[in-house]
């Protein structure tokens, strides 16, 4: 029995010839102008799915880059502000020695407090230092306070928090992006890093007493010692060390005063120069911390300590002495915060080398998974080209086969 081929069917034939070459040309354009061979999953199920993986570590790699790019250019802008921090504690050194001159009188010593005071407001002044988008550095969370204020006393108040941010520069780096300013500014030990050795600013003396310097650990109790001075039942000067919570170091006979002889008890040891009188007391206690602002302060109310008596003279010295030891604890607290500073840096710029290395690597790999070769696209655009153009005349033959062209 012959087959019959319709005139409807031999239209949808042809008609659908027509349009899946011209899909297929569509297709091959549509790659060539977006220079990818895969433009939906379906095209490659395996290489899309490869692709999107690829694609996620770029996305990865560029945000971890962003992030380190971010918390480098803050912690650079910290790291120049601390530097001009350390060169003003270093100025406010080399005035304080000085004015503690002998050769320098009461008026000299004002106008070196002068500059001083003006240093301080400068400290204040780095303090707040701003990022371009106008947050605070040194205010922790709260970035949009201003973290120091002053009471117009000299007393420096800290408003901001102790919070840090904290940001990814890979999977499992993270790096501090800054400082509070609880931790720069205020989160600094006092004396020599151990003990804080000062005398009673009442004394009517012209004893100095050292730093005071843990000789022993084994032997050390923690207290705050007090060091009293009085005369004994023959008018020779002896001192007790009390503890205030141990109590007394000594039990009678009391020992006796000798100028600059180290003094051993508890395992920590100190020496007094000059002679005390009786009444008079020292104290020596361990480290606390203390404001960078709060030390300078300190100096000032020193160098506004009249120096016209031999008493006076000790006085002013006993308090210098504790507050250049306080300033020297600053400063080496602000180069530590600068070498953590640098450390960090490092790290970002370790990390960022990294990401860029993976970054090209899953690119390079995404291309081979993707990119189109053109040399055979255009190939197949040519060859689907011609299949369309061979459909399209075959189709106007096919549809003039008709009975009616013969009758």
């Amino acid at each position: 029995m012959p087959i019959r081929i319709s005139t409807s069917q031999t239209f949808s034939q042809g008609t659908n010839s027509i349009l899946n070459n011209q899909s297929k040309v569509s297709q091959t354009q549509l790659q060539l102008s977006k220079g990818t061979r895969i433009l939906k999953p379906s095209d490659d199920p395996i290489g899309s799915a490869v692709a999107l993986d690829l694609q996620k570590q770029i996305d990865n790699a560029l945000q971890y880059i962003s992030n380190g790019q971010t918390a480098e250019t803050k912690l650079a802008i910290e790291e120049s502000s601390l530097s001009n921090v350390t060169d003003i504690l270093q100025r406010i050194r080399e005035l304080t020695l000085q004015a503690a001159n002998a050769t320098q009188n009461q008026t000299d010593r004002a106008a070196i407090t002068v500059e001083i005071k003006q240093r301080l407001d400068e400290l204040v002044g780095l303090g707040n230092s701003q990022l371009a988008n106008g947050e605070y550095l040194f205010s922790g969370f709260k970035s949009n306070v201003r973290p120091f204020t002053a009471d117009g006393t000299g007393n420096i108040s800290y408003n901001g928090d102790q919070g840090v941010l904290n940001v990814n520069v890979n999977t499992s780096v993270r790096v501090e992006s800054g400082n509070s300013g609880d931790e720069v500014f205020f989160d600094i030990k006092t004396g020599n890093g151990s003990f804080v050795a000062a005398g009673d600013p009442s004394n009517l003396g012209t004893g100095v007493i050292s730093s005071a310097v843990l000789e022993d650990p084994t032997l050390y109790v923690g207290d705050v010692y007090t060091i009293d001075f009085s005369l004994n039942g023959s008018g020779a000067l002896q001192y007790q060390i009390t503890g205030a919570n141990t109590g007394p170091v000594y039990a009678a006979p009391l020992p006796l005063y000798d100028e600059d002889t180290k003094v051993s008890f508890n395992g920590i040891n100190y020496s007094i120069s000059g002679l005390p009188s009786s009444g008079d007391s020292f104290t020596v206690e361990p480290s606390f911390r203390q404001s960078v602002f709060a030390t300078v302060n300190q100096i000032i109310t020193a160098l506004e300590i009249p120096n016209n008596t031999s008493t006076l003279q000790a006085t002013f010295q006993n308090a210098l002495n504790v507050g250049l030891q306080n300033l020297d604890q600053a400063m080496t607290h602000i180069d530590e915060v600068r070498a953590s500073i640098g450390s960090r840096l490092n790290v970002i710029e370790s990390e960022s080398e990294i990401n860029e290395s993976l970054k090209v690597e899953a690119q390079s790999a995404l291309s081979v998974v993707k990119d189109l070769d053109y040399a055979e696209a255009i190939t197949e655009l040519n060859k689907r080209t011609l299949a369309l153009q061979a459909a399209q005349q075959s189709f106007v033959k096919v549809q003039n086969l008709s009975l009616f062209e013969f009758i």
